[in-house]
C-alpha cells in the first residue's frame, strides 16, 4: 500500500532540494515517433506467387492504377507469372494485380529507359524517363498513355525537354516534373516544372531553378528523387545541385507548394549533405528520398562510400517541419560502405533497399564493423531508432540492388536487377510482391509509467526481483518478492516496453522475457548481430552476413545505471560524470552502434528510471531523486523524493525500473 495523504504531506516538506545533477551540453530534439497513418504492421517476409517476370535489364519505377500495375525500367522482355515465354515489352508494361498476367493490349512502343510513372486522368498513365519517342511520334521525357492499349495520347502535347524525366506527380491540376532538364520549351527550367496537366502547356508554377554540381562536374544537374506531403503543400526535393534559386541548398531543398506559386522554403537549410564521400566516382551521392503517411518525416537513401559520420552510405531520418539554418537529422543508420538505392514508409516502418550488406555499422569499412547487423539488400528499419527491426527476408544475389519500393494496398512492391528473392528461395525476376497481410507486428513502443510498481532487483545482492509501490512522488509502498532465482543480482539494468522487460547483465547477456502481469516469464536471449541463417551466407564480396555486436557491450561492465526512453537506452559508467545514450530497437534488440555523450555531474549515480515526464536517479546512499525531463533529459535541479533518511525506504539495487 502507498503511505497516508498526510505522511506524503511532512515528507514533501523534508524533501531537500537537490541542485546540479547534471548541466547538459546539448539537450535531445524531440522523441521521434511512427507514423500515425499508413498500413499497420510489417510486411510478410516471404514474396506472394503470381507475379510476371522480366528478363533482363532492371526495373526502375512501380505503380498501381486501379487493378493494373506498371512497371518500368530498362528491361526489353518480360513473361507472364509461371511462364518463361517471353513477350517483348521494352522499358514500360502493364499486368493484372491479382494474376501477374501480362496485358496483351497494353503495348507503348517507348525509345529509351521509363524512370517515373504516375495516374493520370481516367484510363490514363502518366510516364517520365530518358526515351525521345512514343509510338514513333517525338515525345521527349514525359507522356501521357492510353491505359488500354498503350498509345500516346495526342491532346497532352508538351514542349521539347532538353533533358531526362525522373519525378512526376499531380498536384492541384498541374503535372509536376523533375529531371535533369536545364529548358522547357526553349524557357530556363533548371530541374523542375510545371504542366497543365491536361494539354501539357508549361505554366510558371514551379520554376525554381537547381544549379551547380555537387563534386566534379560531370554528372547531369537536376532532381534525383521528391517526396511530398500529403496535403499537397510541402516537397522535399534531392539531387545533384548546390543551389536552389540562387541559395546554398546542398543536395537536398524543402520547397513550398504554394496556391499560386512553388517556392523554396527559405526557414529549412542544412548542411549535412555537404560531404564529398566518393567524389571520383559520384558527382552527387543522394539517392531516394520517402515522406511518411503522415507527413511528419521523410527518409533520405544515398551511396557515395564509408564515410564514418557523414552522411555517405545511409538512411537519415529528418522531421518535415524543422526549420534552422543547419537542421540535423532525427537519426542515421550507416551501411559501412553499401549503397542505399531506395526507400519507402509506412505508419510502421521505414523500408530500405540497395545493395548493402549490414546495416547499423558506422565503424565499418566495407566490413563488419561493431555493431552491425547482417541485411541481405533490403531491410526494415524503426522510425523511431532508424536501428533495424528483426524482419529480414534478404535477397541473395544482391545484384546492383533494388532500385523501386512502392507500397500499394496489398504489396509492398519491389523493382530490381536480378531474378530471386531470399538466398535464391523464390524466383520473382526483377519485380516481387511482399504482401501487406500476414506479417508481423514489431513489439509497441508502449512503456509503463507512474503511479504504478517499481521493480528492484538484485537487493543486497540477493537473486530476486522485488516489487515496490509508488506513485511518482512521496507516496511509497510496501516492497514484496516477485521473483526469485535466474540471476537477478548479475543484473547491470534493466527497463520495461511494449509488454517485455528487457535486461542486460554483468556477463554481457541483453534478454527479454514477456512482462504483463507483475511476473516475468520466461528470458529470451537476444542476439540481433548473428542469424542463425544469413551468418554463413556469402556476401558474395568476400565475406558472409555475419554481423558484430556493439561496443556497447564492452562498456558493460563498467555500468552503473540504465534506462529507456524513446528509442534511446541512457546509460552512466563509473569514473565518468557523463550521461551516455544509443538508440535502441525493442523488436530485434539492436544497440546503436554510435555512442552519444551528455556531459554534467553523473558520477554517483547507481540507479535510474523514466515515467512520464520525469526522470529518476539513485545515489549511493540509496535516496531517490526526481527531475522534470526538458529537451529529452534531466533537468539541471531535482528533488529527494524517498531515501533512508527521509522515509527508510532504500533504493539502491542491481537494476531498478517501472513495470507493470
Amino acid at each position: 500500500m502507498f503511505v497516508s495523504r498526510s505522511r506524503r504531506a511532512v515528507l514533501a516538506l523534508a524533501a531537500t532540494l537537490v541542485t546540479v545533477l547534471a548541466t547538459l551540453s546539448t539537450a535531445l530534439a524531440a522523441p521521434p515517433a511512427r507514423a500515425q497513418a499508413g498500413t499497420p504492421g510489417l510486411v510478410r517476409d516471404w514474396p506472394r506467387a503470381g507475379t510476371p517476370n522480366v528478363a533482363d535489364g532492371a526495373v526502375q519505377a512501380i505503380a498501381r492504377i486501379g487493378d493494373t500495375v506498371l512497371a518500368g525500367g530498362t528491361f526489353t522482355q518480360v513473361a507472364d507469372a509461371g511462364s518463361d515465354t517471353e513477350l517483348s515489352r521494352p522499358y514500360l508494361f502493364a499486368f493484372d494485380a491479382a494474376t501477374g498476367a501480362v496485358s496483351t493490349t497494353f503495348r507503348p512502343a517507348l525509345s529509351g529507359e521509363v524512370d517515373a510513372i504516375a495516374p493520370g486522368p481516367p484510363g490514363t498513365v502518366y510516364v517520365g524517363g530518358q526515351f525521345r519517342t512514343v509510338d514513333g511520334v517525338s515525345q521527349k521525357g514525359v507522356a501521357l498513355l492510353d491505359l488500354a492499349d498503350g498509345s500516346l495520347v495526342r491532346s497532352f502535347d508538351p514542349p521539347y525537354l532538353n533533358g531526362i524525366v525522373t519525378e512526376l506527380s499531380v498536384q492541384g491540376g498541374r503535372l509536376l516534373l523533375g529531371g535533369t532538364f536545364h529548358t522547357v520549351g526553349g524557357l530556363a527550367r533548371s530541374g523542375l516544372a510545371s504542366l497543365d496537366a491536361g494539354t501539357g502547356a508549361l505554366d510558371d508554377y514551379l520554376s525554381v531553378q537547381l544549379a551547380g554540381h555537387h563534386n566534379f562536374g560531370t554528372g547531369a544537374v537536376g532532381t534525383k528523387a521528391w517526396a511530398i506531403t500529403p496535403d499537397g503543400g510541402t516537397m522535399i526535393v534531392i539531387g545533384n545541385f548546390r543551389t536552389a534559386d540562387g541559395v546554398a541548398h546542398d543536395q537536398i531543398v524543402r520547397i513550398t507548394l504554394g496556391a499560386g506559386s512553388a517556392s523554396v522554403d527559405p526557414t529549412f537549410a542544412t548542411s549535412a549533405f555537404g560531404a564529398t564521400c566518393n567524389s571520383s566516382a559520384f558527382d552527387s551521392w543522394v539517392r531516394d528520398v520517402a515522406m511518411a503517411p503522415d507527413g511528419s518525416y521523410f527518409v533520405v537513401v544515398g551511396t557515395g562510400g564509408p564515410g564514418g559520420t557523414a552522411l555517405c552510405d545511409s538512411a537519415s531520418r529528418w522531421e518535415t517541419d524543422a526549420v534552422g539554418a543547419d537542421v540535423a537529422p532525427t537519426w542515421v543508420d550507416h551501411s559501412g560502405g553499401d549503397t542505399f538505392l531506395s526507400t519507402t514508409v509506412t505508419g510502421t516502418a521505414v523500408y530500405v533497399g540497395g545493395h548493402f550488406r549490414w546495416l547499423n555499422n558506422t565503424p565499418g569499412h566495407d566490413s563488419a564493423g561493431a555493431g552491425a547487423v547482417g541485411r541481405a539488400s533490403i531491410a526494415a528499419l524503426d522510425p523511431v531508432s532508424g536501428l533495424p527491426y528483426a524482419w529480414n527476408p534478404g535477397r541473395n544475389p544482391r545484384g546492383f540492388g533494388i532500385s523501386a519500393m512502392t507500397v500499394t494496398a496489398d504489396c509492398l512492391w519491389l523493382g530490381y536487377d536480378t531474378d530471386y528473392l531470399g538466398n535464391f528461395q523464390y524466383r520473382r525476376k526483377r519485380i516481387g510482391c511482399l504482401p501487406m497481410r500476414g506479417g508481423t507486428d514489431p513489439v509497441g513502443t508502449a512503456v509503463p509509467t507512474l503511479p504504478g510498481t517499481v521493480y528492484l532487483a538484485g537487493v543486497g545482492g540477493a537473486d530476486t526481483l522485488a516489487a515496490r509501490g509508488y506513485d511518482g512522488d512521496t507516496g511509497v509502498g510496501a516492497t514484496s518478492t516477485t521473483a526469485t532465482g535466474g540471476g537477478w543480482q548479475h543484473l547491470r539494468g534493466g527497463f520495461v516496453v511494449g509488454g517485455y522487460l528487457y535486461t542486460l547483465a554483468d556477463d554481457g547477456t541483453l534478454a527479454r522475457r514477456a512482462f504483463t502481469g507483475g511476473t516475468p516469464g520466461s528470458p529470451q536471449a537476444l542476439d540481433p548481430y548473428h542469424d542463425p541463417y544469413w551468418d554463413s551466407v556469402s556476401t558474395g564480396s568476400g565475406q558472409t552476413y555475419r554481423g558484430s555486436p556493439s561496443s556497447f557491450f564492452t562498456e558493460l561492465g563498467a555500468v552503473t545505471s540504465i534506462t529507456y526512453r524513446a528509442g534511446r537506452l541512457f546509460y552512466t559508467m563509473a569514473g565518468s560524470t557523463a550521461l551516455y545514450w544509443r538508440w535502441f530497437a525493442p523488436d530485434s534488440g539492436t544497440v546503436g552502434a554510435d555512442r552519444h555523450q551528455l556531459t554534467g555531474t553523473f558520477a554517483g549515480v547507481r540507479g535510474m528510471f523514466t515515467a512520464g515526464s520525469e526522470w529518476y536517479t539513485v545515489d549511493a546512499t540509496g535516496t531517490l531523486t526526481r527531475y522534470p525531463i526538458v529537451g529529452g533529459v534531466p533537468a539541471p535541479a531535482g528533488v529527494q523524493v524517498s531515501g533512508p533518511l527521509l522515509d527508510g525506504h532504500d533504493w539502491r539495487a542491481a537494476a531498478l525500473f517501472v513495470g507493470p
